[in-house]
């Protein structure tokens, strides 16, 4: 089991320096993925990752996808804006950002975030989903062929999840199963990714999380722990 083997990992990484910064940062989303660590106890270490270094953009991205993933899509977008004020090249978070102002109903304003981004490949994820909450269906289609054209491979799991915020179940689930077939890493976030929650109620759902590993009762059974420093 993949998640097995990273729990050993970690629990290596923290024997060999229990003080680096690095080991228990990881861990926090590993922990999360796992249902050990509540939100609150998340957030509350990516907030005081920020406090102790304000310039650090990386550290406001990982708040900000924590935030994205708990449904706090406020200051999520908040916290990307700031990493893209400290970094303004960076890949993929006016992307991110968009999600969150698509989560929250502002469709146009996710567009605008989405054509800023550095990154060619977050654009070409991003515009199906805008195009898709605006209504503009032929753009919606013609943006996830392009994606699909360029790169089903590398993508299949953003693929995925544009269908299904499509509500388009049959194709969400023939993509995950590429997912899973090219081995694409976005399926550890799988379970926290609101663009999945129109499909939650499919009975397919449950089992393709035991298919991966990752459905709660096989979460459970997996051993790890680690202490999480608050400052």
């Amino acid at each position: 089991n993949a998640l097995a083997g990273a729990a050993r990992h970690f629990e290596r990484a923290l024997a060999r320096d229990p003080t680096a910064p690095d080991a228990p940062a990881s861990a926090v989303p590993f922990l999360r993925t796992l249902g050990r660590l509540d939100t609150d106890e998340e957030l509350a270490y990516r907030e005081a990752i920020v406090r102790c270094d304000p310039v650090n953009h990386a550290a406001f991205y990982s708040l900000g996808t924590s935030q994205l993933f708990a449904g706090r899509f406020d200051e999520a977008t908040a916290s990307f804006r700031t990493a893209l004020s400290l970094s303004p090249s960076m890949g993929s978070a006016h992307t991110y950002l968009a999600t969150g102002l698509l989560l929250k109903g502002d469709a146009a304003g996710a567009l605008a975030e989405i054509e800023q981004d550095t990154s060619e490949i977050w654009r070409m994820i991003g515009r199906p989903l805008a195009y898709h909450a605006l209504g503009r269906r032929g753009d919606c289609d013609a943006a996830l062929a392009a994606l699909i054209a360029k790169d089903a491979t590398g993508s299949a799991y953003n693929i995925a999840y544009i269908y299904a915020f499509r509500g388009e179940a049959d194709q969400a689930f023939a993509w995950l199963d590429k997912a899973v077939e090219y081995e694409d890493p976005g399926l550890i976030e799988i379970g926290r990714q609101h663009l999945f929650d129109n499909i939650h109620s499919d009975p397919r759902w449950l089992p393709f999380l035991r298919r991966i590993g990752l459905a709660p009762e096989q979460l459970a059974k997996i051993e790890f722990s680690v202490t999480i420093p608050e400052e």
